[in-house]
């Protein structure tokens, strides 16, 4: 077999495999590439380069690299993302499939997150389209929010209390507009398909009809009666100066805080009887004044305390310090808090029910305050594994207090806040305890989680309240876009009731396919661990609450209210709100009332979650249907847009049906260490980085970076880096190199049909491979596992095509006749194998793809992607993979004679040999090599294959042989390497001459 263009392969090789990487538009190129590696003054060199002119070489101007890789992709650029988008969606009328797209938040450049999630989306995209389907996909963009309106107010370069809102909205608008131009530009160097021009076919949430949907969703869900507005404690972030939701947080762990013990005194006429039975009875010992002890890591929050929150079958004790001054605390908390306070004696015992009702001196509050002293009650949260047992309760800075007031009855006339929307005390502490109260009108204008904290602590220790304090670390709320930490603080609020619609939401969900089936636990656990959703905020930049109030301050929320407030906004626009005056509000039932109206806007999840309304108004299919096939994002979207798009759903219509029918998660692009990536650890890494390169490091092009996406695990958090990077470079060269071969020897061939009745085993064994690699790539597709397929593509471009199939037929494409029935068939199958090979490839890397595609002869649709792929499983014969994995057990057992005899320096190549093979008369091993012995030279690697020695072969002496006996499938089988008996032909180079510098019959064939 000639060893000039070695099939491209995934294993190194030698030389001569390379230099089929140069071009090969011209037949000779590569022989004088190979007999470059010959001696000069050789006399047989002149005689082979006679014949090269009559050897069908590869033939194409496919090259295996682009020197400006950029730029080739950047030619199919159009073509494969809008125009394909627009042909394959309007002139196609097949089934539709939808995947919504979860809008990327409209600020900066694109991240490696972002890179990850639109290039799985697209491949998801494009398999559907080349599986014959009509792909619904408009991308979107999430537009308000705070960290929008911080960059616009960095740009204006002044505070937002000197602005005005308009003025503020105005320029967040257009930060939103610049990134999102920035970043449909990247996206588009990704490959993603869409129509990225048409506003039809993209959206915003700033757009004017996204928003009035939005509306008109709030106004259901105000209806039905599941929006609330009243003064309740919600996470509140002093850096953003809003509201947020829980799925605005993150937690983090080694957070700092102060935390004190803190004694609050009890006078002898607000005991409770148990507690002054007690008392009295110590009092005679000696006892002095009694004090309940608390513990806190907020010390900020203690001015809100409204109560003491005990458990009623607790046990706890009044205990006497060495001074005689008298605590209570739970029994089994004593000795841990000796190690605090020093010895502790107890002195009387009670149950928490005991302890309910006593009444205590608040620390802010004068001996003289008319204000109600806070009271000792019973709450089922209370533990005694940390703190004292006794919790200090403050229903403006925690829920769990909030609602444990509420389940005990207690009705407090006011919230203790005094804490503004900067995080800082404020002159209602000065209120209660005095104005002459100079150390608590130092704490007025402190931030509450900086120095506020401080003063605070220092103002209990001047009072003698402060028992102890001591710094702990542990895990403490922040808001996740800032970054800092949040509070707790009592504000009006718009919430919407999630508790009566948490069954409907679960019952949906088992309707929901996910991927990664965890994922279903996940989205469950955020449904269930909510009750309300805060859906209002205090910003500027965002889709306002449409709430008038009357003049005692009460929300006027009717149906009429709406409706006309609605209508104004949706016929002079959004803006209308802060700049329109109040009275073309108001509806005309209440002209003439003392009328205001709120500026709340509502949280950026209520803005994406109810994305879904555009699929909706679309009317894309029938209502049973969900009305996207699949959302696909983030895994931190469990809490945010899943969560946020099904409660918005389930609240807004009457069908209790998730809006999704799949959800796919994907994790995290992480470092090639496993770290979070950052510009200032030095470890970032952008996706048009590695696209459009750096000035130390190439660029590697869209499909380098989708086939990282691809090959990755994207389900857990995924690493990139160079050297990944470079590894996938490296994959697509191969395939690149693979596929570049089958273009050359197809190139200028016509269209073979194959027949099956005239195919060599090889030929349909390949096709038989090809079927089942096409099954396998279907279902790993159809379950988003991409990894799987590229991997199988991969290995069947390495294995059975290069390794394999490509050593075989070389002999077979160059030397034999054009009408030659064995090469007709064998172009045949790689015509076949090419068209489907560049299909299943196309959706991961499509500029390739359409290279390729573009590349190939014969008639062709304006795209591949048009060019429908549906697997060939009629090739499908598993008796026939069998027969074949039989003869191919052979050559592992030749190879070993071959080396053998180059080891004893007989032979240089395995073409200077022939094979006898034996085996036993009549068995299946006998037929099946009988039934092949045309091909067997062409599988072993020989110059000739005889199954029956001939009366030459008997009686002429051999200089040598090498002799083995094996066992393929329990048959025995004798091997003898012999050398070759004919003589080197000048054209094909096999030993198969009658005579020296003569062609073999094959090749004299040919040429005369």
């Amino acid at each position: 077999m000639p060893s000039f263009i070695r099939p491209p392969t995934l294993l190194p090789r030698l030389n001569a495999c390379r230099r089929f990487a140069t071009p090969v538009s011209s037949s000779t190129s590569i022989l004088q590439a190979r007999f470059a590696t010959t001696k000069a003054n050789d006399p047989t060199q002149s005689k082979k380069k006679a014949y090269s002119h009559t050897l069908r070489l590869p033939k194409t101007t496919f090259p295996l690299k682009h020197k400006d890789v950029v730029a080739a992709e950047k030619r199919y650029r159009s073509k494969t993302c809008d125009e394909l988008y627009r042909q394959q969606y309007d002139e196609n009328p097949d089934p539709l499939f939808v995947l919504h797209d979860g809008p990327p938040y409209a600020n900066g450049h694109l991240h490696m997150g972002h890179a990850l999630n639109k290039v799985i989306k697209d491949i998801i995209n494009r398999y559907n389209v080349i599986r014959g389907r009509r792909v619904h996909y408009i991308p979107g963009w999430d537009c308000h929010g705070l960290p929008i309106e911080q960059k616009a107010l960095a740009a204006i370069g002044k505070l937002h209390t000197s602005l005005t809102p308009d003025q503020v909205r105005a320029q967040a608008r257009q930060v939103a507009l610049d990134a999102i131009d920035i970043q449909k530009t990247e996206m588009r160097a990704l490959g993603v398909m869409a129509d990225w021009d048409s506003e039809k076919r993209t959206y915003r949430t700033l757009d004017h009809d996204f928003e009035i949907r939005q509306l008109r969703l709030f106004q259901a869900m105000v209806q039905k009666g599941f929006v609330t507005h009243r003064l309740r404690p919600v996470y509140y972030s002093p850096s953003s100066r809003t509201a947020l939701a829980e799925a605005e947080l993150e937690y983090k762990d080694g957070h700092r805080s102060r935390s004190v013990y803190v004694s609050l005194p009890v006078q002898e006429d607000d005991m409770s009887d148990a507690l002054k039975e007690v008392y009295d009875s110590v009092k005679k010992q000696g006892g002095q004044d009694l004090s309940l002890v608390i513990w806190t890591t907020t010390p900020w929050s203690l001015p809100g305390n409204s109560g003491v929150a005990v458990h009623n079958d607790m046990e706890y004790v009044v205990t006497s310090n060495e001074q005689g001054r008298l605590f209570v605390l739970a029994g089994e908390r004593k000795e841990a808090m000796e190690k605090i306070m020093g010895p502790l004696k107890i002195v009387g015992e009670l149950k928490g029910s005991q302890l309910v009702g006593t009444q205590y001196s608040h620390i802010f509050h004068p001996p003289s305050s008319p204000l109600p002293k806070p009271i000792v009650f019973a709450a089922g949260h209370v533990t005694s594994q940390t703190g004292t047992g006794l919790v200090h309760s403050a229903p403006a800075h925690g829920y769990e207090d909030y609602v444990a007031f509420s389940e005990a009855g207690i009705i407090l006339e006011k919230l203790r806040c005094p804490i503004d929307d900067d995080g800082k005390f404020t002159e209602e502490l000065v209120s209660w305890a005095g104005a002459g109260d100079e150390s608590v009108s130092s704490l007025v204008g402190k931030e509450v989680l900086g120095e506020g904290t401080d003063a605070m602590v220092d103002l209990l220790r001047e009072r003698g309240v402060l028992l102890a304090e001591e710094t702990v670390e542990h895990r403490y709320p922040y808001d996740w876009k800032s970054k800092k930490p949040i509070i707790v603080r009592a504000t009006p609020q718009w919430f919407a009731d999630v508790e009566h619609i948490k069954e409907d939401a679960l019952a949906a969900l088992e309707e929901v396919h996910f991927h990664p089936a965890q994922a279903r636990k996940r989205l469950e656990a955020f449904v269930l661990s909510r009750s309300e959703w805060c859906i209002s905020r205090q910003r500027s930049w965002g889709v306002p609450i449409p709430a008038l109030f009357d003049s005692a301050g009460q929300p006027l929320m009717t149906p009429d209210a709406l409706e006309h407030v609605i209508s104004v906004l949706d016929a002079k626009g959004i803006d209308y709100w802060w700049t329109g005056p109040v009275e073309e509000f108001v509806p005309p039932s209440h002209k003439g009332q003392q009328i205001t109206k709120g500026f709340d806007t509502l949280d950026v999840w209520f803005d994406s979650g109810s994305s879904w309304t555009m699929l909706r108004e679309a009317n894309l299919r029938p209502r049973s249907f969900p009305l996207a096939d699949v959302y696909l994002e983030g895994s931190d979207q469990h809490r945010g847009w899943f969560q946020s798009s099904l409660l918005t759903k389930i609240i807004g219509t009457n069908d209790r049906q998730a809006p999704y029918g799949t959800v796919i998660t994907h994790g995290f692009v992480m470092d090639e260490e496993g770290e979070k990536m950052s510009k200032s650890a030095g470890n970032g890494l952008s996706p048009m980085e590695i696209i459009h390169g750096l000035k130390d490091s190439p660029a590697y092009g869209a499909d380098v970076l989708r086939l990282w996406a691809a090959s990755v695990d994207y389900t857990s958090d995924a690493s990139i880096g160079p050297s990944s990077i470079s590894h996938v470079n490296e994959l697509l060269r191969r395939l690149r190199n693979t596929t570049r071969f089958l273009l050359a020897n197809t190139c200028g061939e016509d269209k073979i049909f194959l027949e099956p009745s005239s195919l060599r085993i090889i030929d349909r064994y390949v096709l038989h491979e090809l079927a089942s690699l096409e099954v396998s790539v279907q279902e790993a597709y159809d379950r988003y596992n991409f990894s799987k397929a590229i991997h199988s593509i991969s290995t069947f471009a390495t294995s059975t095509l290069s390794t394999l199939y490509f050593d075989i037929i070389k002999d077979t494409l160059y030397c034999d006749p054009s009408d030659s029935t064995t090469r007709s068939n064998v172009v045949g199958v790689l015509q076949h194998v090419l068209l489907r090979l560049v299909q299943m490839m196309a959706p991961i890397v499509p500029h390739l793809g359409e290279e390729l595609y573009e590349n190939m002869d014969g008639p062709k649709k304006s795209s591949v992607f048009l060019e429908t792929w549906k697997p060939d499983e009629s090739w499908l014969d598993d008796y026939l993979k069998a027969e074949m994995e039989t003869l191919l057990a052979i050559k592992p057992e030749v190879l070993k004679l071959v080396e053998e005899a180059r080891s004893a320096k007989h032979i240089k190549t395995s073409s200077q040999a022939e094979l006898f093979l034996q085996a036993q008369a009549g068995t299946p091993l006998d037929e099946l090599l009988n039934r092949n012995s045309d091909m067997l030279s062409s599988l072993l690697g020989v110059s000739r294959v005889a199954l029956e020695k001939s009366s030459n072969d008997q009686t002429k002496p051999m200089s040598w042989s090498c002799n083995s006996d094996t066992e393929i499938e329990s048959s025995r089988l004798s091997l003898a390497l012999l050398p070759a008996s004919h003589h080197q032909c000048p054209r094909c180079w096999l030993y198969t001459a009658e005579a020296e510098d003569k062609l073999c019959s094959r090749c004299s064939q040919v040429i005369t």
